[in-house]
């Protein structure tokens, strides 16, 4: 038997998705989800999570990439904002930007991510989790940034680089090896594997029994209104394949 922590990514960045993480709470689908701070539904987010009891299961969703920044210095740089002030990923594009940027752009993200982070706290969320959108806390020059903010803020779990794979480039499997070291020296919790519902399918066999892996789903309703991950595999197909392995639920707070 394995133990799945299942989180729903993108809490609060919309009405559709925030409902769609709800319903998965009540379906008992999801052990965790993260919220995005800066985003237009993360008050309404919270207040959901509150009425539906799951509150003590909501870490920090980091986002550097979408929506509008919570500071304003973070604005004057076009490697992460537009000429609007908006996020525009750009940085997230480019494998140079990824791994190095200046001291002036450093201070900016500092600032920036300190914000979300005291903004996840100022809603007396209690997980202290964070994870990221796409993934920005794994690449170095955030990663840089946000250690010593993981350890004045006391965030108790951080979740790894994807390592649920079947073949990986091997360049790209040394950094992310090299990260998760890092990241376990660091941090008190992390699981054991991490990657999405497709690298379960397909790389389930590599889990050894007892460990931990996390499955990241993104649950939004498709056109046809029927609940799903990213739009694609119905909610059911998700619980089927979790069932089939006789996955132990399991959530960051608890570990």
């Amino acid at each position: 038997m394995i133990r799945a922590i299942v989180n729903g990514d993108d809490f609060g960045k919309s009405a559709g998705i925030t409902r769609a993480i709800t319903e998965c709470f009540e379906r008992r689908i999801l052990t965790g989800t993260t919220l995005m701070v800066n985003m237009p539904y993360a008050d309404e987010a919270v207040k959901v999570a509150h009425e539906y009891g799951f509150e003590e299961a909501v870490g920090l969703h980091l986002n550097l990439t979408s929506g509008v920044p919570l500071t304003d210095g973070i604005k004057k740089f076009r490697r992460f904002c537009r000429k609007n002030g908006h996020f525009n990923a750009e940085f997230e594009q480019h494998t140079a930007s990824r791994l190095m940027i200046t001291g002036e752009e450093s201070e900016a993200l500092r600032t920036e991510i300190e914000a979300q982070i005291r903004k996840y706290l100022d809603y007396g969320l209690s997980a202290r989790h964070l994870d990221s959108h796409h993934h920005v806390h794994t690449d170095r020059s955030v990663m840089k940034v946000l250690m010593p903010l993981l350890k004045k803020y006391d965030i108790r779990s951080v979740r790894l680089s994807r390592n649920l794979f079947r073949k990986i480039n091997p360049v790209k499997k040394l950094y992310k090896d090299i990260f998760n070291r890092n990241l376990r020296k660091n941090i008190p919790v992390t699981s054991d594997y991490f990657g999405s519902y497709a690298d379960l399918k397909t790389a389930a066999e590599i889990i050894e029994p007892g460990r931990v892996v996390e499955i990241m789903l993104h649950p939004m309703y498709d056109d046809n209104n029927r609940l799903t991950d990213s739009g694609i595999v119905p909610i059911e197909e998700v619980e089927g394949l979790l069932e089939s392995l006789k996955a132990e639920r399991q959530a960051y707070y608890l570990l």
